[in-house]
């Protein structure tokens, strides 16, 4: 989830301030600061069980700057645990830990930052349970007037510590390009020359991250379950249902503050500009300065446990498999065409056009590209993961 995102919306002060009474009476009010501001640091991180590398970005949003955020380079960051763990800059304004490490049960956790010559801390966090991912099914469905896949989870715990959760979800899908070629055409000392085709441009596969925040709270349930969640809906015409689509979900059991700040922060994603030069407040975390309490920070710093799960599901277990399939290209925008060989030429060194046959009198027939070079669309390497 990508904080920034949601932090560049915005709309009058009341409208901020009746969505912080929104939050339901079992979950603890964060406030929202109403104060005009010039600039504030932005924190987006938090720590899991899993092992690996853990990630800290950084950044200032300022209230004049109406380009996004500006990365935050230099600064010294450590989480404190049972031990220690220091955290590098791996590219401007992100820091990733040195060794990898799993939060454990029972300890508490501390983000410590120095950045230009400013302290910051945060509250100690533990780990708030542990829970699975039970099911994950995919339906045909009909959704707020589309039809469409849905994909949906299902999942019951026994623990009574794990009762608020946040889902990620990263999609990966084959696809093909309009036509299959077997040649190419390349410039050969200026002329346009018939050669075999020089890479994979048929298949290819296109990978995207999570951008909403999705939550799920069963603290008012009698069973810690969570029943029939959407986690994403595809549109028939998506691309991404034309052959192959994989979904791998991950589910983070966060604490009762990190649920709130979460919650309000969903609410705000559905605003217009947070921050410009008229914002009115800021979203307030667990995060502050040291030695000045009043300078805006945002961001939440949170220790959860993690669950993954993956579905897989073809075109054909919804659709007709003789049916038209979505594509990125609509097949009008294909059709072949023969140029004059000067526009030939200066089609190809632009690398606008592709071949698509030859004439009986040798004049070359091409199409757009993007009809035949998936590569235009995603990567023609299959990911390590991937099942057929």
């Amino acid at each position: 989830m990508k904080l920034i995102k949601f932090i560049l919306k915005y709309k009058k002060t009341f409208f901020l301030l009746a969505i912080a009474m929104l939050i339901v009476s079992c979950v603890e009010e964060i406030p929202l600061e109403s104060e005009g501001f010039e600039e504030a640091i932005v924190i987006e991180g938090s720590i899991s069980n899993e092992l690996k590398q853990h990630e800290i970005k950084l950044s200032r949003v300022y209230a004049i700057d109406s380009t996004g955020p500006s990365a935050l380079s230099g600064a010294d960051i450590r989480v404190i645990g049972n031990r220690e763990f220091i955290f590098q800059e791996s590219e401007p304004g992100v820091y990733v830990s040195r060794d990898s490490f799993a939060a454990q049960p029972g300890v508490n956790y501390q983000l410590q930052i120095s950045a230009n010559g400013e302290e910051y801390e945060s509250t100690p966090m533990q780990l708030s349970g542990s829970s699975s991912i039970g099911v994950l099914q995919a339906n045909r469905i009909e959704y707020s007037g589309e039809n469409g896949v849905a994909i949906t989870l299902n999942n019951q715990s026994t623990n009574e510590s794990a009762n608020y959760y946040r889902y990620e979800y990263v999609e990966t899908f084959k696809f093909n390009s309009n036509y299959f070629k077997v040649n190419d055409l390349i410039l050969v000392d200026g002329q346009p020359v018939e050669v075999p085709k020089q890479k994979e441009e048929y298949t290819c596969y296109q990978t995207n991250k999570s951008q909403e925040i999705i939550l799920s709270n069963t603290n008012s349930l009698s069973e810690d379950s969570v029943n029939d969640l959407l986690i994403k809906f595809i549109p028939s015409d998506s691309p991404s249902l034309s052959n192959r689509y994989s979904l791998l979900v991950k589910q983070y059991v966060i604490s009762r503050e990190a649920y709130t700040y979460y919650e309000i922060l969903e609410e705000l994603s559905g605003l217009d500009n947070v921050f410009t030069q008229s914002q009115p407040g800021f979203l307030a975390g667990n995060i502050s300065n040291i030695n000045n309490p009043e300078e805006k920070v945002i961001g939440y710093f949170d220790i959860s446990s993690v669950s993954t799960k993956r579905i897989y599901f073809d075109y054909e277990d919804f659709y007709d498999p003789e049916s038209i399939r979505p594509r990125f290209v609509p097949y009008a925008s294909c059709e072949a065409s023969l140029p004059s060989t000067a526009t030939l030429i200066a089609q190809l060194e632009q690398d606008i056009v592709r071949w698509s046959t030859t004439t009986p009198s040798g004049a070359f027939m091409v199409v757009p590209t993007r009809c035949v070079d998936c590569t235009r669309f995603g990567s023609n390497v299959k990911p390590e993961f991937w099942e057929d």
